[in-house]
């Protein structure tokens, strides 16, 4: 693998490729490789014809903007373009019934640098907001009046918060790992939930792999053999 290279198109940004280091070992995982885990997520949702029609994947980007919005006006969040994404996010939703899946972490809220799920589930009849910490808190009342009044602004539903399944934390880095395989149970049942306290080697190394494979199927062969001269 071409370690210095930036990552390619599809992934979550541009950062090198060596930074996908960071799941070979006992680290605690950055915005990055949960953004990583959340774009290979989302191009399994996409390549299904029924799962693309239910369900929407946002980055880690969501949660902070969410506060940034419910902080400010509602006619600014109405009418700032600078939250446009967020308002055709929700209408998406709305209109199409769906489910959204993202990741937050609680570093700004909580002070903690802790990283959570969230859905918020419009494809039942009754709307949720799925919360999914593996440290088993509740949701931070900041991050909850934010996601009540940012749905509140797009439907008239009343959305019940409910928990988001998720296996529990013994350490102090596995929370992102734990994070997406809530995500991927929630998309598909099948997947088990992690056992608790487990050292999570095995999905590490699996998940560095995926990533690892899919940038390496992007990258240009001719100028990986060229900058080997």
């Amino acid at each position: 693998m071409p370690w210095g290279w930036a990552k390619p198109p599809g992934l979550s940004n541009g950062e090198p490729l060596y930074h996908l280091s960071r799941f070979l070992g006992p680290n605690w995982l950055t915005g990055s490789q949960q953004n990583d885990m959340l774009e290979l997520l989302r191009h399994k949702v996409d390549d299904d014809g029924i799962l693309s029609q239910k369900i929407r994947i946002l980055g880690v980007a969501l949660a902070p903007k969410l506060l940034e919005a419910h902080a400010a006006s509602g006619q600014t969040y109405r009418n700032a373009q600078s939250f446009r994404w967020l308002r055709d996010a929700a209408d998406d939703l709305v209109r199409n019934k769906a489910a959204l899946i993202t990741t937050a972490h609680l570093g700004e809220i909580k002070n903690e640098p802790h990283w959570i799920g969230l859905v918020f589930d419009l494809s039942q009849p009754t709307g949720k907001i799925l919360y999914g910490d593996s440290f088993g808190d509740p949701i931070p009342a900041s991050l909850l009046a934010a996601c009540l009044w940012w749905m509140g602004e797009h439907t008239q539903a009343h959305l019940e918060l409910d928990k988001l399944p998720i296996a529990s934390q013994r350490d102090g880095f596995s929370c992102g790992m734990l994070v997406d395989n809530a995500h991927q149970h929630f998309v598909d049942p099948a997947i088990p939930l992690s056992k608790a306290g487990g050292n999570f080697a095995h999905a590490r190394l699996t998940t560095f792999n995926k990533i690892g494979q899919w940038a390496l199927e992007r990258v240009s062969l001719p100028l990986i053999t060229s900058s080997a001269h």
